[in-house]
């Protein structure tokens, strides 16, 4: 059974983002995938201490959550990750989640040796919510998931942006929302399985 891993950043728990993205998992899991869910919120991790000890082997030496999460990200087939917007960008989650991925660039980059294989076949996706309705909030957010993508080797395969979503639960109120990341859910899978087979 392929394995999409779904990466959930907000701080609070079945929130605009995560309910999103439950919705989208639920599409996958509807095409036979499997989900495996994980709450950044929910993790023990420091931020990169930017102390390069990776640039000899791709490896981080701090010791906490994230030695889970590099092996569930090489295995994953594909990927999807949620967030609100705050300020105008990730939140302090995810984007810490992110740096901690330097490693993997020094992989990648100066010893040529990636942990996912430089290929189109593994894809991600992004969701992101924001409070304020304004055409470009989500923009930010969107560049700064493609740089990462990029980083780790999964091919950018789409977004969703929900704007003018504040209080937790609104998004509830928005069945065509909700519908809407279960099709992309779906969607996305398709594509996957597409690309798996050429």
């Amino acid at each position: 059974m392929k394995t999409l891993l779904a990466v959930a950043s907000s701080p609070r728990k079945n929130g605009n983002s995560e309910t999103l993205l439950k919705e989208f998992c639920r599409g996958a899991e509807d095409t036979g995938w499997q989900v495996d869910m994980l709450r950044i919120n929910s993790m023990q991790f420091k931020p990169c201490q930017a102390c390069d000890a990776c640039s000899k082997d791709g490896r981080c030496i701090l010791k906490d959550d994230m030695q889970d999460v590099y092996p569930k990200m090489s295995d994953a087939d594909a990927l999807v990750m949620a967030s609100p917007v705050t300020f105008g960008s990730l939140n302090a989650q995810l984007k810490m989640f992110i740096d901690r991925f330097q490693c993997w660039w020094h992989a990648k980059f100066n010893l040529k040796k990636p942990f996912v294989p430089d290929t189109p076949k593994r894809q991600g996706f992004f969701i992101c919510v924001g409070a304020l309705k304004r055409e470009r909030y989500c923009e930010n957010a969107i560049e700064i998931i493609k740089v990462f993508f990029t980083n780790i080797n999964y091919k950018f395969a789409g977004s969703l942006s929900f704007r003018g979503y504040d209080e937790k639960g609104a998004i509830l109120a928005d069945p065509e929302a909700l519908a809407k990341a279960y099709r992309a859910g779906k969607d996305f899978i398709a594509g996957v399985e597409e690309s798996l087979q050429q």
